[in-house]
Parts: C-alpha cells; structure tokens; sequence
C-alpha cells in the first residue's frame, strides 16, 4: 500500500490497514523509527490488569557467554579495588 504525507505532515491510513490493526477515530497511537521503519502502535491504556500480566510474564535474559562471565568478573574486581582504596 501507498500513502502521501501532506504539507501538514499528515498521512492518511489506509481503511484495510486501520481494520487490520482495529484503529478507529479518536485511538491513539504510538510512533516510532527503527531501521529505516516508522512504527505506529495502538496505544493500550496501563490497567492493573495489564500491569499484572506484563510482571507475571517476566523477562528472558539472554544466555551469559564466556567473554559476558569475564567482563563482569573484572567489574567485580575494579569495584572492590576501588572500595579497598576508598577505605580509611
């Protein structure tokens, strides 16, 4: 699909892309540019609910590699360096 921004900067979403997305009048959006993308995103308000789901879902960490484990174990040793120096 195609659109044209007017001189206002505005841009008209296409009909079959606002049913897709369930965009109707007064919805607002999130936007956003990422790698050459502008993103828009329906807005969702923060209910309890949602804030409940969202902290029961939690968050993956990625796998710690070994250059990760040793990066971190030299800013374990500088902070107690510092700590040992910092001590009357």
């Amino acid at each position: 699909m195609q659109a044209t921004i007017s001189s206002k900067g505005q841009l008209v979403i296409p009909e079959a892309l606002r049913e897709q997305a369930r965009l109707k009048q007064g919805d607002q959006v999130d936007i956003g540019y990422c790698d050459g993308l502008i993103v828009l995103r329906k807005r969702q308000p923060l209910t309890a609910a949602r804030i409940r789901a969202l902290l029961a879902g939690g968050r993956q960490l990625p796998e710690m590699t070994s250059a990760d484990a040793g990066q971190l174990s030299e800013a374990i040793q500088a902070v107690r360096r510092d700590r040992r120096a910092a001590k009357p």
